[in-house]
């Protein structure tokens, strides 16, 4: 019989510094590739790709894009990255992962960075959508789960982008050993991007439809 044969995945991550987008990349691939300081912060603002091929799994190819959505970045610095990603995904992004943290409460800075990717992208952005919420020990450890966490005061925002995206989310722990947790919680990103190819007829989103966007926006 033959193997299966998984097609090319690429992953996008987004979000602030501090709330884990390397340290999730790392967790992913399985291996430490993405750097990090000890704050957690990102250390370095260009956008790196890692190819990584997953047991019984897909080839993975995740983008980190450390710093870009901070307010110190320029636009003109942005708008080249961002297409930069997107030449890096020469089949287009498969899921665009919006990394939070549930140690860093929710606030006006998350609202911020995802009218940034708003303006940037358009809506249609949110069909690739995977909201990832880093922090699963610190829950774990208050033996609360993630519906608890957002029940006790999910901002406005937050719930909108749920709602837009479908309602699609994980939550890692990107400080465990133990493989079998870790396999959990990428079988269930996994799942979510098959999800996500299925809705978008296993359309990816390109620098084609971002051009077409950026034409259509200055058009108005």
């Amino acid at each position: 019989m033959a193997e299966q044969e998984w097609p090319v995945t690429n992953l996008i991550l987004l979000g602030r510094a501090g709330n884990g987008k390397s340290s999730t990349g790392n967790t992913i691939i399985d291996q430490k590739y993405f750097e990090v300081n000890f704050l957690g912060e990102d250390m370095d603002q260009r956008c790196k790709m890692f190819r990584a091929v997953i047991k019984d799994g897909p080839i993975i190819n995740v983008i980190d894009t450390p710093g870009l959505l901070e307010s110190s970045v320029s636009g003109d610095y942005l708008s080249k990255e961002i297409m930069n990603c997107l030449t890096m995904a020469e089949e287009g992004i498969h899921a665009v992962l919006f990394v939070l943290s549930i140690t860093n409460r929710i606030s006006q800075r998350e609202e911020f960075t995802f009218n940034i990717l708003q303006h940037i992208f358009d809506d249609k952005i949110l069909d690739y959508f995977i909201v990832v919420f880093t922090g699963r020990d610190e829950l774990e450890a208050d033996n609360q789960t993630l519906d608890d966490y957002l029940r006790e005061g999910c901002p406005e925002f937050l719930t909108r982008v749920l709602k837009l995206c479908g309602g699609r989310k994980v939550l890692f722990n990107n400080k465990t050993k133990d493989k079998g947790k870790r396999t959990k919680q990428l079988k269930q990103l996994l799942a979510h991007v098959t999800d996500i190819r299925k809705q978008n007829g296993g359309i990816p989103y390109t620098e084609n439809m971002h051009r077409k966007i950026k034409v259509k926006k200055n058009c108005v």
